[in-house]
């Protein structure tokens, strides 16, 4: 076997190893969010509120870790702005949890702020780029014609 091959299938057992690894995490994050609802339907309608959307949103995050891992074991270049979108999830999440709870200060409120436009842009930044490169593609492609 040439270490290209040896490459490769080491490659292809650690990228199906981490995507069943976020698979399962998914799963349980699910059937952890359904028994929470369940339970805190005989405590108050505004803790399942909460306890849905805190796990609706690190359900998001999983998904978006999963998009980046698969783009990434795939060769595609999309898989940073996956990583940013899950970064912003998780961020956005953490604020709303902090204001649900009422656990979040105005410095943090402030600095996960500043993290998540941070990130916005360089997310803009990114795509935008590819966004223009498409279009140009397109242009030349109709000119050739």
């Amino acid at each position: 076997m040439s270490s290209e091959n040896l490459s490769k299938l080491v490659i292809k057992i650690t990228s199906i190893t981490v995507q069943i690894l976020l698979i399962i995490g998914l799963i349980i994050i699910l059937l952890y969010t359904i028994t929470q609802t369940i339970e805190s339907f005989q405590i108050s309608l505004i803790d399942v509120a909460s306890i849905i959307l805190e796990n609706s949103l690190l359900i998001i995050v999983f998904l978006e870790v999963y998009l980046s891992v698969v783009d990434f074991f795939h060769g595609k270049g999309r898989s940073v702005v996956y990583v940013m979108d899950a970064t912003l999830s998780f961020v956005l999440r953490e604020i709303i949890i902090g204001i649900l709870t009422g656990s979040v200060t105005d410095i943090d409120l402030l600095a996960m702020s500043g993290a998540i436009g941070i990130i916005a842009s360089g997310r803009f930044l990114l795509t935008g780029r590819n966004l223009r490169l498409i279009r140009r593609r397109k242009v030349n492609k109709e000119r050739s014609k």
